[in-house]
């Protein structure tokens, strides 16, 4: 699965050059996206207009995402509206 799928659903949306928009309260967050390969992916996505840091490990054996965290900016929130987001997909690893 690619990043852009990943990252594309209801209050979180990936824009035309290459940026994360996540919704919060009234509040778009944007991010720059850096990603690691591998059979644990790592997606971090860094705050552009607010300080702000995600990472997100997506395991590409069982096509999950197996750990969410934040820190910075409404981080409680942010994290709640990326697990809602990969919950409605289906890609989130309930353990």
């Amino acid at each position: 699965m690619r990043v852009e799928e990943i990252l594309d659903c209801g209050a979180v949306r990936c824009m035309r050059t290459g940026e994360v928009c996540v919704e919060v309260d009234r509040v778009r967050v944007v991010y720059s996206v850096n990603v690691n390969p591998g059979i644990l992916m790592e997606i971090t996505l860094e705050g552009n207009n607010y300080s702000s840091t995600c990472r997100i490990i997506y395991d590409m054996r069982l096509d999950k995402v197996v750990d969410i965290s934040c820190v910075g900016f409404k981080e409680k929130r942010v994290k709640i509206t990326l697990e809602e987001c990969f919950k409605r997909k289906g890609i989130l690893y309930a353990r």
